[in-house]
């Protein structure tokens, strides 16, 4: 079986079962932040975006590790605005809020945008970038389903990188994963790409996940351009942009904590 044949999440009922394939490389009981920050994505785009109004950004906070139990979501608005909106999505599980996304919507108005000269497309695309070593593919069940070629840096050595995604299993049975999919779960992968550390010495973990768009990506192919800052107190920032075949569609950032390994 192919990893188009397979799948993230299982609907049951008003809520979800994770498969194995949803699962992330701290243990196979936790989930990689990838899929359900995705299937929070997910849920916003099935509530629908404000009339006359286009994302702007989403915010994540992720307030504890969210296991292979049934999950579910829900979506409420908490302002109504004519030029700017904000709705909010809770992940629950066992009946506790396991993380939250806010989403900003803002006016869109194609007579009001200012002139601009477009960016330019990558200079390396999917084709020509260099796919990752079995050893690399293999770091969690979830990344075996990600199509990973690596454009500048070194995924097994610290440093700054930049790495096409492509998410080839279905976030859900039987559904197209979207553009926004593909885009949240590339961002959450920034720090992953971009470690400072010896990862056989140290580990680390995003509190957060947050990011800005000024336009809709293009799937199924997001260019991830990311680099980690460490600061003197166990902590540190990643920062990324993010691109697709055509030029870059925003940016994203996350907090990390830094540990030493027993």
């Amino acid at each position: 079986m192919n990893a188009s044949e397979q799948y993230q999440f299982a609907p049951d009922g008003d809520g979800f079962l994770p498969t194995e394939w949803a699962v992330g490389p701290w243990s196979a009981d936790l989930l990689q932040g990838s899929a359900y920050g995705a299937l929070m994505v997910r849920a916003l785009e099935r509530h629908g975006p404000p009339a006359g109004m286009m994302l702007g950004r989403l915010s994540y906070d992720l307030w504890r590790p969210v296991t292979r139990e049934r999950i579910t979501t829900a979506v409420s608005v908490l302002r109504e605005g004519r030029k700017a909106s904000t709705l909010e999505v809770s992940l629950l599980q066992g009946g506790r809020p396991a993380a939250r996304c806010t989403a900003l919507y803002l006016k869109a108005d194609p007579a009001s945008t200012p002139p601009t000269v477009a960016a330019p497309a990558p200079a390396i695309g999917p084709e020509a970038a260099k796919p990752v070593p079995p050893q690399v593919k293999a770091w969690s069940p979830f990344f075996t389903g990600v199509d990973t070629r690596v454009v500048e840096g070194d995924l097994l050595r610290p440093g700054p990188a930049a790495t096409w995604f492509h998410l080839e299993r279905p976030l859900v049975a039987g559904e197209v994963n979207s553009p926004l999919v593909h885009a949240v779960s590339a961002a959450d992968l920034a720090g992953g790409i971009s470690a400072v550390v010896d990862l056989r010495k140290w580990s680390f973990v995003n509190a957060d996940l947050g990011l800005v768009f000024w336009r809709m990506p293009r799937a199924p192919w997001i260019l991830l351009s990311a680099e980690t800052t460490a600061g003197d107190r166990g902590t540190g920032v990643v920062r990324g942009t993010l691109l697709d075949e055509t030029g870059p569609f925003g940016t994203c950032a996350m907090t990390v904590i830094f540990e030493r390994r027993a």
